[in-house]
C-alpha cells in the first residue's frame, strides 16, 4: 500500500460513512434536497457526485446549528459515543487548501491565509491516489472539509482539484508559507485548531535566521529582535557565521587551503588561525568589548 492509499481502519471509516450519513439525512428531511432519500438505505442508492448537493446543503447553512439540532433530536438513535463524535463536528474547518506532502499516514493540507495553518489530513471515502498522484503536488484543492475523527483529522471524500501547476516564486511562498505553519502550530493533527505556539525571542529569530528565504521575508523583524538584548545579537552573529560557513567551506576548498579555524562577523571572516584557540586568543584583540564571543567560529577541514 502506498502512502497516499493509507485510509483509517476499516472499522473506523465504516463508522465515519455510517454517522456521516445519519446527519446527511437528516438535512435531507430539513431542507428538502434530493427527493426520495429518507433513510441511510436511500442515500447509499446514489452516487458520491449526486449527494453533493447535499453536502453542500450542510456547509451553507448555518452548520454548527444543524448538527447541534441533530445530536439533541438523535433520530437514528445514536449511542452517547456517536453522538459525542458527531457533535464534534461543530469543529469542522472548511475551505481552500494545497495538497503539499504526503506522510506514511496521512496527507498534508496547507491553508496559507494569514496565519497559515497545516493539517494531517487522512482520507475516509476516497484514497488521495484516486484524486491526484503524488508527483503532481503540491496540488491546490477546494470545496474541502476537514472533520475531527477520534482524535485525528479527515475530509469526507468530496474534494475540488484546481487545474493550477506551481512552480517558481509560487512554489517557493508555499514552501515559506508551510514553514512557518509548522513553525507556529507544529502540524496540526486534531481539531478544534490549538492554540498557535508561543515562542520566545531566540526561537522567533533562529525560525527567522533558519535560511536565506526566511532572512530576506523577515529582515525587519530580524533587525527588530536583535537589538532587544546581548542574548539576541549573539544569536544574530551566529546564525549569520553559519550560513555564510555553508558556501565558505566551497570557496576556500576551491583555494586548496589546508584546516583551519574561521571566524566571521557580519558575514565578514575577521580573522582564521591553525587552531580555535588561536583565534580566540585574536578576537581578544580585536573585537570591541562585549562583543568578542559574538563572531561564528567555523572549523574548515578540507
Amino acid at each position: 500500500m502506498s502512502e497516499a492509499d493509507r485510509r483509517l481502519s476499516d472499522e473506523s471509516e465504516q463508522r465515519f460513512l455510517d454517522l456521516y450519513a445519519h446527519l446527511l439525512v437528516y438535512v435531507n428531511e430539513r431542507f428538502d434536497v434530493i427527493e426520495g432519500i429518507e433513510t441511510v438505505a436511500d442515500l447509499e442508492q446514489h452516487y458520491t457526485d449526486e449527494l453533493l448537493p447535499l453536502r453542500n446543503t450542510l456547509y451553507n447553512e448555518s452548520t454548527t446549528d444543524l448538527i447541534e439540532d441533530f445530536v439533541e433530536q438523535n433520530p437514528p438513535e445514536l449511542s452517547e459515543a456517536d453522538l459525542e463524535q458527531v457533535a464534534a463536528w461543530t469543529d469542522f474547518v472548511a475551505g481552500e487548501f494545497v495538497a503539499v506532502r504526503y506522510r506514511a499516514d496521512d496527507a498534508i493540507f496547507l491553508d496559507w491565509t494569514e496565519p497559515p495553518k497545516a493539517y494531517a489530513v487522512r482520507p475516509a471515502r476516497l484514497p488521495f491516489t484516486e484524486v491526484w498522484d503524488e508527483s503532481a503536488l503540491p496540488v491546490p484543492v477546494s470545496s474541502v472539509v476537514l472533520l475531527p475523527f477520534e482524535d485525528q483529522i479527515v475530509y469526507d471524500g468530496w474534494i475540488g482539484v484546481k487545474n493550477i501547476i506551481f512552480g517558481g516564486s509560487l512554489s517557493t511562498d508555499i514552501d515559506d508559507e508551510y514553514e512557518e505553519a509548522k513553525h507556529r502550530f507544529g502540524i496540526i493533527d486534531s481539531l478544534p485548531v490549538p492554540e498557535e505556539d508561543e515562542k520566545t525571542d531566540a526561537e522567533e529569530l533562529r525560525f527567522y535566521m533558519k535560511n536565506k528565504r526566511n532572512r530576506e521575508r523577515y529582515a525587519s523583524e530580524i533587525e527588530q529582535l536583535r537589538e532587544r538584548t546581548d542574548e539576541l545579537e549573539w544569536i544574530y552573529h551566529q546564525e549569520t557565521g553559519k550560513a555564510r560557513a555553508r558556501s565558505l567551506g566551497r570557496e576556500l576548498r576551491e583555494l586548496g587551503l589546508n584546516e583551519a579555524y574561521v571566524a566571521i562577523y557580519d558575514d565578514r571572516i575577521i580573522t582564521s588561525a591553525p587552531s580555535e584557540s588561536e583565534v580566540h586568543e585574536l578576537l581578544e584583540e580585536i573585537m570591541p568589548a562585549g562583543k568578542v564571543d559574538h563572531p561564528y567560529i567555523y572549523h574548515f577541514d578540507p
